[in-house]
């Protein structure tokens, strides 16, 4: 029966304890590369000149604080933290709710998304606790070793293929972009016209770009602690768990002996 464990299960829990990590680590990465810094939009507004885009391609003047104000309540309503894209702002001096109606039926599917996505994680999450904990019980301290052991395995196929998606989105972005939302806003209400949409030049594809590479910058880093770790109980963790067969401890009056 232990063999059976060992060569089905255990493969499958590894499996499973490295795809759920990865999910977990990319979902975190993502809330610090956009939650963690407020000034980063900003900085792309100003890079990208939003404001002046918006005046020449729809004749609007907006104050670059209320175009702040539109992200930071965007972002709460993407996390669950608010009901309605409702955001009033200055537009040549008159107030006006920045989304329009098509605008925020995209940001609808946004959330649902996002949302699922941290579900999902705090699902993962309790299903890691679950393998470790079973596998602790069949294995003891070597639990860590067989995890470590699996995690580098799974890891350095995961890094090869990330890298070769680096490559082409960095040479391809827009038909990466493109895929994208083909495959999860398959709705199509996802392509807005710059002299129509108000949301589409404050976050043109060059925005899209760079935070797309400053998400995976922060899941990379957000990687780093695990990998000597996963080294460390690979190499260490296989002498940890139940004592070594063959070999009985007594302990009498003082003496030990080894049978």
């Amino acid at each position: 029966m232990k063999s059976h464990l060992k060569h089905i299960f255990y493969p499958l829990a590894c499996l499973l304890f490295s795809l759920f990590l990865v999910f977990i680590l990319f979902v975190s990465g993502f809330e610090l590369a956009c939650y963690g810094n407020p000034s980063y939009y900003r900085q792309e507004f100003q890079k990208y000149q939003v404001q002046e885009a918006l005046l020449e391609n729809r004749g609007e003047s907006i104050p670059l604080s209320d175009l702040e104000k539109v992200m930071g309540e965007t972002l709460r309503y993407l996390r669950g933290d608010r009901e309605n894209l409702i955001i009033p702002v200055s537009v040549n001096g008159v107030e006006q709710n920045f989304y329009q109606e098509d605008e925020a039926s995209h940001m609808a599917d946004v959330r649902v998304l996002f949302i699922l996505s941290l579900t999902l994680r705090m699902m993962f999450f309790l299903s890691l606790l679950a393998i470790i904990f079973l596998l602790v019980i069949l294995e003891h301290g070597r639990a860590l070793a067989i995890l470590g052991k699996g995690f580098l395995y799974c890891m350095a196929g995961f890094l090869v293929i990330l890298l070769l998606f680096f490559l082409y989105a960095s040479q391809n972005f827009d038909q990466a972009f493109t895929q994208f939302h083909l495959l999860f806003f398959s709705q199509g209400n996802w392509s807005f016209d710059p002299a129509l949409s108000r949301m589409i030049n404050i976050m043109p594809e060059e925005f899209f770009q760079d935070t797309a590479f400053r998400i995976l910058r922060f899941f990379l880093l957000l990687q780093l602690p695990f990998l000597p770790l996963a080294w460390f109980f690979k190499k260490r963790g296989r002498n940890w768990g139940y004592p070594a067969k063959g070999r009985t401890v007594f302990i009498d009056e003082g003496r030990s002996n080894a049978v």
